[in-house]
């Protein structure tokens, strides 16, 4: 009788992988409650009520309007799923890259051609850029003239970025599927929403260290950072972080304050990456170990017998 075929192996990833999944978050949140022990007229409230906000924002409105321009089909659950698990591993890589490659991915075991999903990741990505313009247009005209180099520079970014994606990548995708009518419009306008939340988090955060910011202050430093996040960087130490910073200076926070924000924020993003990514990440692990395989059990179980078989022979 013939020898059982045995399935290829999954190509598993590094043991220092794994162990910088585990490490870093901690380390976020360790440097949270240091920076929170040593912060004076420090409340929580203010904290977790932004934090809810943006929350809402990025892992439920996110993958809304990723939903908006994307051609599969498939149900919110599954976006915000995969959303949140690539909003994870992207907190673990420069520039955030790991979000898209893992959402460009999932796309492709879905279905869909690899060209198709990397437009569609792109749309979604330039439909909140659109609201980062808006914002940073809105940040020319609040903030001092003394900033006005740095505000131009960043819709500058923001411009060059946009046309560069459209000269080189439009010639690559006529025949490729891509959002129709007015699905990017919607997008955009659900991005709108997300910025909101992120408002909101940041207006707790600095009532939380005992100072206050306007409204329209808070939008134009957030148009400012998100604009500088272009530049290369890693989550919680980048260009996005110093823009941050700098912009809450100049709304009149003292520096300590304003680092004590940046730094509370980049450290409290962990929690629901954590819960929300982190989860989903070992749910799908879980599935696959005890998924059956070919309906003999297990997969963790079949490998052991075919080990014990391989030995016995």
């Amino acid at each position: 009788m013939d020898p059982t075929p045995v399935a290829p192996a999954r190509r598993r990833l590094p043991r220092w992988v794994w162990m910088l999944v585990r490490l870093v978050p901690l380390a976020g949140l360790i440097v949270a409650v240091g920076t929170w022990s040593h912060l004076p007229r420090m409340r929580l409230e203010p904290a977790l009520v932004g934090l809810a906000c943006w929350t809402v924002g990025n892992y439920l409105v996110c993958p809304l309007r990723w939903s908006a321009v994307s051609t599969r089909g498939r149900s919110l659950r599954w976006y915000a799923r995969v959303y949140a698990e690539g909003e994870l591993l992207g907190m673990l890589t420069p520039q955030h890259a790991g979000a898209d490659l893992w959402r460009i991915r999932q796309l492709v075991a879905a279905g869909a051609e690899k060209g198709s999903a990397v437009v569609e990741v792109a749309a979604d990505r330039l439909a909140g850029g659109v609201m980062i313009l808006a914002l940073g247009v809105l940040a020319g005209m609040t903030v001092p003239p003394r900033f006005f180099p740095i505000a131009g520079l960043a819709v500058a970014a923001i411009a060059v970025a946009v046309w560069l994606t459209r000269r080189l990548w439009q010639p690559r995708i006529a025949d490729v599927q891509r959002p129709r009518g007015w699905a990017f419009v919607r997008a955009a306008a659900i991005s709108a929403l997300y910025q909101v939340g992120y408002i909101g988090f940041v207006i707790g955060l600095v009532t939380a260290v005992g100072h206050h910011v306007s409204l329209l202050g808070t939008a134009s430093v957030l148009g400012l950072s998100q604009a500088a996040s272009l530049l290369p960087g890693v989550h919680g130490a980048g260009p996005r972080e110093g823009a941050m910073t700098g912009g809450l200076v100049a709304l009149g926070l003292p520096l300590a304050a304003a680092v004590s924000v940046v730094a509370l924020a980049a450290a409290l993003a962990w929690l629901p990456a954590i819960v929300v990514g982190g989860g989903g990440l070992a749910a799908r692990s879980l599935s696959r170990m005890f998924s059956t395989a070919g309906g003999t059990g297990p997969r963790w179980a079949v490998r052991r017998s075919r080990r014990a078989d391989t030995r016995a022979a």
